[in-house]
C-alpha cells in the first residue's frame, strides 16, 4: 500500500530531528543548547509541543523545569515538583514512562506550569519519559500530544525514547567534561603550588635557599603580602630582616610606593620624635627649615621599623596613637596629618621580656604583633650555606671585577664552619676571600687561613711559652676579628720572646706569627729591626695574602 503523503512528510521530519539531534551530540554543544534545540524540532518538525526537560535542583531537591521550547518564562518557574508529585514525579521517581491520555481526565496531572485555557480545544495527550545516564534516572522529558494527530502514538512514542537516550548522552558528555575540567584545574592548582614553592626562594621573592625553616617564613610572607596587615619579623641579628621586610613591600598592592628603612637603634633619643614624625620650621633650636618625617615619606608604602624593641618609651606612645588613628602630627604643628603606611616591625629581642621588664608597652605589642614571623638562624639552615656561598661568590666577583671560584676542598670547609654570626657573617666571609685571593682560585689553605679569625674556639695548636708556663704572645689582648692585625710597637724586651717562638716552632715564621697574634709581614718587620736571624722555610703563598 502507497505511503500517505503526510506521513511520508512526517518520517522525513523525524529522520531530519534525529540528524540534527546526533550532530548536537557530536559537537559537544552546550546542555542548555542541544536540549533546547532538541525541543525546537520536535514542536516544529514532529508536532510535539511544549516540550520541557526536569531536573533536580541541587540545592532544594525539588524537581524543576531546566530547558523548555514553547513555555514562557512565569510557566517555567511554575514547572516545581516534589519527588513523587504528579505525573513528573511519578516517572522520576519509579523511572517509568507515563501517558496521560487526557489531561482532563486524569487527576494526577496538575496542570501546575501550563495552564489549560492555554492548550487547544479537544484532546490533549501528555507523555513523560525518563532521561537515563548509565541506568540512573537523572530527569524527566514531558511534552504535549494533540490526539487527533494523524501519525500513530508508538510511532511518537519511539521518537521520544531516542531523544531521551540522546538527552543523557548530552548529559553524560557534560558531566565527564566538567569532572575532567575539575580535576585538571586541581592539579594545576598543585603543580602551581609547586612551582612557586620552588622558585620563592630565588626568583619570586630574591631570597636564596630551601631549608624547611626558612619555606615556612616565605609561605608565611605570601600569605599577607597582598593584605595591610602589620608584620613583626623575628629573629637573631643577621638572619636576613630587611631583605624579608623588603621582599614583602616588593610582593604587596604598595611595590610602586616607597619602601622606607628607620634603625630604632642608630637614632638619638632626642631625635626619635623628629625622625619619624617630622617638625616645622622653628619647632625646636636648629630646626631652620621644615621636615617631613619618615611616616610622611612612606606614605602609600612600607614604612619598616628596624630593632623596634630600642624604641623610648616617649615615641611608643605616640607610635601607638599613629597605628591606631592613622595621623601624625609634626613637631611644632597642631595639625593632623592622614598617613596611608603599612608598618613592618623587626627585632632580636625579646619584645614580651621587656613588656615584663616594664620597657615596653604591652599595647604597642598587640599593635605590631598582628603577623609574627620568625626568621630562622643560619644554623637551622645548614642545607642552604652551600648555596649562599656560590651566590655571595657570584654576586661579589661581579661588584669586585673578579673571577674567583672555590675550590671543593674550600667550599666543604666553608659548608662545615660554625657561623655564629648568622648570615652577615658568611658574606663578609666571602668578601674577604674574593678580594685576598692572588689567583683564580680560593683553596683550603686560603680558606682555612681567613677562618682562623673566625673562630670561636681556641685553636688546636697550644701556643709556645716562656718560663713559667705563661703562654707566649706579642699581640696585646685577644685576637682582632680582622685579617689586618692593630700595629704594634717595637720594644727591646721582645727579641728574647722572639727567638724562644722561633725554636719552639722549629723556625716556621709562620707558625711563630700566629703563636704571637702577629702577621707574617710584622714578624719579619720585627726580626729585621731586632737583628735577629730568622732563618725558615719560605712560608707558602698562602701567608703571604
Amino acid at each position: 500500500m502507497p505511503t500517505h503523503p503526510s506521513d511520508e512528510s512526517l518520517a522525513e521530519h523525524e529522520q531530519l530531528l534525529l540528524r540534527q539531534s546526533i550532530r548536537l551530540l557530536s559537537q559537544g554543544a552546550e546542555p542548555g543548547v542541544a536540549v533546547r534545540e532538541m525541543l525546537h524540532l520536535l514542536s516544529e518538525l514532529v508536532g510535539l509541543n511544549r516540550g520541557r526537560v526536569v531536573l533536580p535542583d541541587p540545592d532544594t531537591g525539588l524537581l524543576c523545569i531546566r530547558h523548555a521550547y514553547g513555555l514562557t518564562r512565569d510557566e517555567v518557574a511554575r514547572g516545581r515538583y516534589r519527588l513523587g508529585e504528579g505525573i513528573t514525579g511519578q516517572v522520576m521517581q519509579t523511572g517509568e514512562t507515563l501517558i496521560v491520555q487526557d489531561i482532563d481526565h486524569e487527576p494526577r496531572y496538575l496542570a501546575r506550569a501550563v495552564a489549560r485555557s492555554t492548550l487547544p480545544e479537544g484532546t490533549v495527550s501528555y507523555i513523560a519519559l525518563p532521561i537515563r545516564v548509565e541506568q540512573r534516572v537523572m530527569g524527566v522529558l514531558g511534552v504535549h500530544r494533540i490526539r487527533s494527530r494523524r501519525r500513530a502514538l508508538g510511532d511518537d512514542l519511539q521518537l521520544l525514547r531516542t531523544l531521551a537516550e540522546l538527552m543523557g548522552q548530552v548529559f553524560r558528555i557534560h558531566q565527564l567534561i566538567e569532572e575532567r575540567t575539575a580535576s585538571l584545574a586541581a592539579e594545576n592548582r598543585e603543580l602551581r603550588a609547586a612551582l612557586q614553592e620552588q622558585a620563592t626562594p630565588a626568583t619570586a621573592w630574591g631570597i636564596v635557599g630551601e631549608a624547611p625553616a626558612l619555606m615556612t617564613a616565605l609561605r608565611q610572607l605570601e600569605q599577607v603580602a597582598h593584605s595591610d596587615a602589620t608584620v613583626m619579623l623575628l629573629g637573631e641579628s643577621g638572619t636576613g630582616k630587611e631583605l624579608f621586610a623588603r621582599a614583602l613591600h616588593l610582593h604587596s598592592r604598595r611595590r610602586d610606593q616607597p619602601f622606607v628603612k628607620v634603625n630604632c637603634a642608630a637614632i638619638p633619643e632626642s631625635l626619635f620624635e623628629a625622625e619619624l614624625f617630622g617638625h616645622e620650621k622653628g619647632a625646636f633650636t636648629g630646626a631652620t627649615t621644615q621636615r617631613i618625617g619618615r611616616f610622611e615619606q612612606a606614605h602609600g608604602g612600607t614604612l619598616f621599623l628596624d630593632e623596634i624593641g630600642d624604641l623610648p618609651p616617649a615615641v611608643q606612645v605616640k607610635l601607638l596613637r599613629v597605628l591606631q588613628e592613622r595621623v601624625i602630627e609634626r613637631l611644632g604643628s597642631h595639625q593632623e596629618r592622614p598617613v596611608d603606611v603599612r608598618v613592618v616591625a623587626a627585632t632580636h629581642r625579646d619584645l614580651m621580656a621587656l613588656v615584663q621588664a616594664g620597657r615596653f608597652r604591652l599595647d604597642l605589642f598587640y599593635r605590631l604583633n598582628v603577623i609574627p614571623i620568625r626568621l630562622p638562624a643560619l644554623r637551622e639552615r645548614r642545607g642552604d650555606i652551600k648555596l649562599l656561598l656560590q651566590h655571595f661568590l657570584s654576586q661579589l666577583n661581579q661588584r669586585h671585577q673578579r673571577n674567583v671560584l672555590l675550590t671543593p676542598q674550600a667550599l666543604s670547609r666553608l659548608v662545615a664552619h660554625p657561623w655564629p654570626g648568622n648570615i652577615r657573617q658568611l658574606f663578609n666571609v666571602v668578601e674577604r676571600l674574593v678580594l685576598l685571593s692572588h689567583e683564580d682560585r680560593i683553596d683550603l689553605a686560603t680558606a682555612d687561613w681567613v677562618l682562623r679569625d673566625e673562630a670561636t674556639h681556641a685553636p688546636a695548636d697550644e701556643p709556645p711559652t716562656v718560663a713559667g708556663g705563661a703562654p707566649l704572645r706579642l699581640g696585646r689582648g685577644p685576637r682582632a676579628p680582622s685579617v689586618v692585625r692593630p700595629y704594634e710597637h717595637v720594644r727591646a724586651d721582645e727579641r728574647d720572646t722572639l727567638r724562644q717562638a722561633l725554636q719552639a716552632h722549629a723556625g716556621n715564621k709562620s707558625r711563630t706569627a700566629q703563636a704571637l697574634g702577629l702577621t707574617l709581614r710584622q714578624l719579619n718587620y720585627r726580626l729585621q729591626l731586632l737583628g735577629l736571624d730568622g732563618k725558615a722555610a719560605s712560608p707558602r703563598r698562602t701567608d703571604k695574602v
